[in-house]
Parts: structure tokens; C-alpha cells; sequence
């Protein structure tokens, strides 16, 4: 039992979990597309990319980041192997950015830029020193267009896409991504008081937070059916991702102040694994 323990917490305090996260998303948008799965080397790029960034804003020690978190714990028991995940996950996403096509590492390195602002540098001309995620209501919205761009156009740099299309995948994935990140902001209420930030649950309270993010998902919900009956999207591409957006609908609602933050880790991020499943299943069995 105790190496069981031992191995989740690694997948998920090494963020190697919300890297496998970033790449379902991406292979669901490719299922979307092409009907089929291509692990190149965008998909590389996004995992490791992935495991980097939230390795070094989780394990970064700064004033304007929460002192004491379960990952950092996890890194200060395991500093040496905190590390070289860090470095090791670095190197590999500079090797595989250095194989995308050119637009895309322009693409890619204004994100780049502006993810530095969030959890890395100070912006400019503020006093006191702020960074983007210092900002309650705007990280918000911050993470959901970091990961659409991400997950939704960089995987599909070597596909022809109809730009309808494209506006579509980005529109379906920030909806959700943003929806899961409102109800993130749950897990931080207390840290985030205390840093004086404005985040959702801390303006309109928990259950109305869980009700935007509910409502968030169903909008998404009807898009989809939108985009089915007048654009090109398959039946069973449709109905797997709405139920998958039905069970994200049910997790949120049972959230609670005091809930696990394993809760939101496992179960809230797995959301993005059980929808590629469903859409895999829909596509190759079903479709």
C-alpha cells in the first residue's frame, strides 16, 4: 500500500499527471480532426513543456506564491529528484520546440513570454512587484488561453484545418479549461485571502462559483450541439464529449471548502483524460 502511495504521489507532485493531461487534450483535438492519434513531436513538446512550467511555478520560492503546498512538500522531501525532473523536463522541451515549424515557435515563444510574466517575472512598472497570477481574476482566464493555444493549435501545426474549425476547438477547449480553473480557485481560498487576491470564490462565494463554472459547461454543452447540427462535427463526437462535460458537471458539484485537494488533482484533472477516452471510444468503436 505504501509504495502504491508513493507511486501516485510521484506521477502527480512530479507533474508528470497534468503533462499526460496537456497531451489527452491534444489527442482529443486530433480524433476531432483526423479520426486518428499522431504522438509527434508536438506532443512531445506539450508534455514536457507541461511538466516544466507547473514544476517550476509549484516549486519556485517566491513572495507572491502559496509558502507551503503539497508539491512543495513533496519537492523539499525529494529535492534532488525535484531537480532533475525540472532540468530533465527543460532540456527535452527546448530539444523538441527546435523541431516545430517556424510560425509555431513564434507562436509558442510568445507564450512563452507572457507565462514568464505570470508565475516568473515581475511586470514592468508596477509597484508593488506583481506578476499575471498576483491578479485573482485574470489568471483565470490566463490559464484557460495558455492551454487552448497549447492543446488546441500547436498539436495540429502539420493538419489543415478550416479556420471555423479551429475557432471551434479553441472556443470548446477554453470553455473547459476555464470552467475547471474557476473551480481550482476553490482549493486556494485561504492562501489567496491572504495574499489579498480577488478570485472568484472569495467575490461570489463557493456555491456560486460552482454554479458559474456549471454554467460555463453548459454552455459548452450547447455549443456542441451547435456545431453538430450546422458544421461538421460527428454524432458520437458530440455525445462523447458532452457526456464527459456532464460527468465534469457532477465533480464540481460535489466540491467543498475542506475537500482533498487529491480531489482536484485526480479527479478535476482527469476530467481532460476522461474526455479523450470517451472520444477515443466514440471514434474507433463507435463511429
Amino acid at each position: 500500500m505504501k509504495q502504491l502511495r508513493a507511486t501516485l504521489d510521484f506521477i502527480l507532485y512530479s507533474n508528470i499527471f497534468i503533462g499526460i493531461c496537456a497531451v489527452a487534450l491534444t489527442f482529443t483535438n486530433q480524433l476531432t480532426i483526423e479520426g486518428d492519434i499522431q504522438f509527434d513531436e508536438s506532443c512531445w513538446f506539450v508534455l514536457f513543456a507541461t511538466i516544466f512550467t507547473y514544476s517550476y511555478l509549484k516549486f519556485h520560492n517566491s513572495e507572491s506564491t502559496i509558502p507551503s503546498t503539497s508539491h512543495r512538500y513533496w519537492a523539499l522531501k525529494y529535492n534532488q529528484l525535484a531537480k532533475n525532473i525540472l532540468l530533465l523536463s527543460l532540456l527535452i522541451a527546448v530539444c523538441f520546440f527546435f523541431q516545430l515549424k517556424m510560425k509555431t515557435e513564434i507562436m509558442v515563444a510568445v507564450l512563452a513570454a507572457f507565462t514568464a510574466l505570470y508565475g516568473f517575472i515581475d511586470i514592468p512598472f508596477t509597484n508593488p512587484k506583481r506578476k499575471l497570477r498576483d491578479f485573482g481574476l485574470l489568471k483565470t482566464f490566463f490559464v484557460a488561453v495558455v492551454w487552448s493555444v497549447t492543446t488546441a493549435i500547436v498539436p495540429l501545426e502539420n493538419s489543415f484545418v478550416e479556420p471555423y474549425m479551429l475557432v471551434f476547438l479553441l472556443m470548446r477547449r477554453f470553455l473547459f479549461v476555464l470552467a475547471l480553473t474557476m473551480v481550482f480557485e476553490i482549493k486556494d481560498m485561504k492562501n489567496d485571502e491572504g495574499y489579498g487576491l480577488k478570485t472568484l470564490p472569495l467575490i461570489f462565494g463557493v456555491s456560486n462559483t460552482k454554479l458559474i463554472a456549471q454554467l460555463t459547461l453548459f454552455v459548452l454543452m450547447l455549443i456542441n450541439l451547435v456545431q453538430y447540427f450546422f458544421f461538421d462535427i460527428s454524432l458520437m463526437n458530440m455525445l462523447a464529449v458532452n457526456l464527459s462535460l456532464l460527468v465534469s458537471i457532477f465533480c464540481i458539484q460535489t466540491l467543498r471548502e475542506d475537500t482533498s485537494e487529491l480531489w482536484y488533482y485526480f479527479v478535476l484533472d482527469g476530467m481532460m483524460i476522461l474526455q479523450f477516452v470517451f472520444v477515443y471510444i466514440a471514434t474507433k468503436y463507435l463511429g
